[in-house]
């Protein structure tokens, strides 16, 4: 038998690696140079792998598996290749903004972990992913400077993984909070610890946090509500109760939206009108909640139950009115203000 084979087969004259379990650093990492590696050759077979990489052919098919979940890796089940996408959508569709903004982020994450060396790399790598035909465009998130949280976002992973409680200042109340950490989560460009605090579910921005220290104290399995609160939620404002259900009727003009697709959580359209108005319900935790899925809807709509988010949202127009009181308005913001002013939040 060759040297460097296993029964017969491998590559003769390298020497063989027997596979073993990795952990996520190890995964990213072997990921990483199989991406540049891939980015270099434009098609990689598991010989070419073993090859570079001086590994047996079964270890080399193993790694090529760590690429076959991302979006920007194309495989060729009948020749066995992996090759990146190039002018094609990710997948055969767009991804949401969300995705996107997560995964501008995660490669941003590894440019800060992976340094210079692989910076370029990386950049040039995050263009091609992004890279689509000209007739699209991804509007995404600006996400937060990686300087500014990586440590943070270190220390907190190793504690959620370990089910360790923490302690840490948070500059935002100027309090120091001993907490249960439970996942790190990303949403609108800002990275957020959700975490038991006084057995509440609470979120804190990762920029604002420092001064993490380990409490000795062992946390509980994370609780099923939880986790289920976060695998639904669609804002940062999420809680780890029964959400309030909210009836909205919007103007004719918008209702072709709401039905084409899900834009609110668990909504349901509740009736249409022969004016081609439209009924949505659908589901929220607070008025924080209520006010970002509702905002870009104004004034297009009237809130018909609960009487209290009604209240709230007409509080809410009533405070922009009045601190845009006084100031010089154009002809076209002086006829928006008119239909502003026609359309009625509250009334039935």
């Amino acid at each position: 038998m060759p040297k460097g084979s296993r029964n017969g087969k491998g590559t003769p004259g390298k020497r063989t690696v027997a596979p073993r379990s990795m952990n996520k650093p190890a995964m990213m990492d072997w990921a990483l140079r199989l991406l540049r590696l891939l980015n270099e050759r434009k098609v990689l077979n598991s010989r070419i792998v073993a090859e570079e990489f001086d590994v047996n052919i079964r270890t080399a098919q193993r790694y090529l598996l760590y690429l076959s979940d991302l979006p920007c890796v194309v495989v060729d089940e009948e020749k066995h290749t992996y090759a990146l996408t190039s002018d094609y959508v990710i997948t055969d569709k767009i991804l949401n903004t969300s995705e996107m903004s997560l995964v501008c982020a995660l490669i941003d994450y590894a440019t800060h972990i992976f340094g210079k060396e692989h910076s370029k790399f990386l950049a040039g790598l995050k263009n091609r992913i992004f890279r689509m035909p000209d007739v699209y465009q991804i509007v995404k998130d600006e996400a937060i400077d990686m300087e500014k949280v990586a440590a943070v976002q270190l220390a907190v992973e190793r504690h959620i993984k370990a089910r360790e409680a923490i302690s840490f200042l948070y500059r935002r109340s100027g309090k120091r909070y001993t907490v249960e950490p439970c996942k790190i989560l990303y949403h609108g460009g800002f990275w957020y610890l959700v975490a038991m605090h006084d057995g509440i579910v609470k979120k804190f921005l990762l920029d604002f946090i420092e001064g993490i220290r380990a409490t000795g104290r062992a946390c509980g399995e994370i609780p099923e509500s939880v986790r289920k609160t976060l695998s639904d939620a669609q804002s940062i404002w999420f809680q780890d109760k029964a959400p309030d259900r909210v009836t909205v009727e919007f103007d004719a003009n918008v209702a072709h939206f709401f039905e084409r697709k899900s834009i609110f959580p668990r909504q349901e359209i509740v009736r249409k009108g022969k004016d081609g108005k439209i009924v949505v319900s659908f589901d929220v935790h607070n008025d924080m909640d209520f006010r970002e899925h509702i905002a870009r809807w104004m004034p297009f709509f009237r809130v018909l139950e609960p009487a209290r988010y009604r209240d709230f949202i007409r509080g809410l127009a009533t405070q922009v009115a009045t601190r845009n009181e006084g100031l010089t308005v154009s002809s076209r913001g002086a006829a928006i203000v008119g239909r502003v002013a026609n359309t009625r939040l509250g009334t039935k």
